[in-house]
């Protein structure tokens, strides 16, 4: 009875100790806030470049990573900054905004900066659209704008709302496939909204959403992911459209495994 219960304290101490480790590793993990560069074809966006943009998606309530990601793309000094959604996370109570407004703001002087909704936002809409009013940022829900890139071209940025939440409505601000003139940049939350936009004009789409699955393969770095086919990275769509999916900046739970938050900037030459 003495040695079944003495290894019965050591197998719980283990399981227990383990535990820990795995919440403290995932935690530590999910504070690795990387600033990843990918360099983009010409073709991507047809006539838009030279061209840099940063994109960051799914904040999920975290103004420290949010202020590492801002001293991120202070350094990049891009042309054009991209928010793709989920500032907050739904089960959070979200208050005491001003770490994101000022952050939006300074974001703002770096450069013309544009943001949708992400699925969580939905959860707190009325605080998430006064952030971004407040701040100065145009959110934009299923709206179209004409940018003009630096070398004085025009881009046509789209934002839609969210597809999780039915609130896409592509029809209201995209034209038919091949009746568009300037390169079109869509911003869509989730990725897999991709399919249902087939029929409209667009040749490259932001999205997060997945957080490229938080898992990641430790021996190749690939992302893990079981609920997308494009949990992070550049995918080819159909012709000569692309997708590019972040990782985000948050995570759900706090905790991230071979999978660190990015900042992307996207460098059209």
């Amino acid at each position: 009875m003495f040695r079944f219960r003495t290894w019965f304290i050591i197998l719980a101490l283990l399981i227990l100790g383990g535990g820990w480790g795995f919440k403290i590793f995932g935690e530590w993990s999910a504070g690795q806030l990387e600033c990843n560069h990918m360099q983009l074809s010409e073709t991507i966006l047809p006539g838009a470049g030279p061209l840099r943009i940063a994109l960051i998606s799914d904040l999920h309530n975290n103004p420290q990573l949010f202020e590492k990601a801002i001293g991120h793309i202070s350094t990049a000094k891009p042309d054009l900054i991209i928010f793709c959604g989920d500032l907050v996370t739904a089960e959070e109570r979200f208050r005491r905004t001003r770490w994101a407004i000022e952050g939006f703001r300074t974001l703002r002087s770096i450069a013309p900066t544009y943001a949708i909704l992400g699925n969580h936002d939905y959860e707190k809409q009325e605080q998430v659209e006064r952030v971004f009013a407040t701040a100065g940022i145009p959110l934009l829900r299923n709206q179209a704008t004409d940018w003009t890139t630096p070398s004085g071209s025009t881009l046509r940025i789209i934002g839609l709302g969210d597809w999780n939440e039915a609130d896409e409505a592509p029809a209201a601000c995209m034209r038919p496939a091949n009746q568009e003139a300037p390169p079109v940049l869509l911003l869509s939350h989730d990725p897999e909204s991709r399919w249902y936009l087939r029929a409209y004009d667009w040749d490259l789409m932001l999205s997060g959403h997945t957080h490229g699955g938080q898992i990641g393969n430790p021996f190749t770095g690939e992302p893990i992911s079981f609920r997308s086919s494009t949990p992070a990275g550049l995918f080819p769509f159909e012709g000569n459209r692309h997708v590019i999916v972040t990782r985000g900046i948050g995570a759900i739970f706090d905790m991230r495994f071979f999978c660190p938050p990015e900042v992307t900037i996207l460098e059209l030459k």
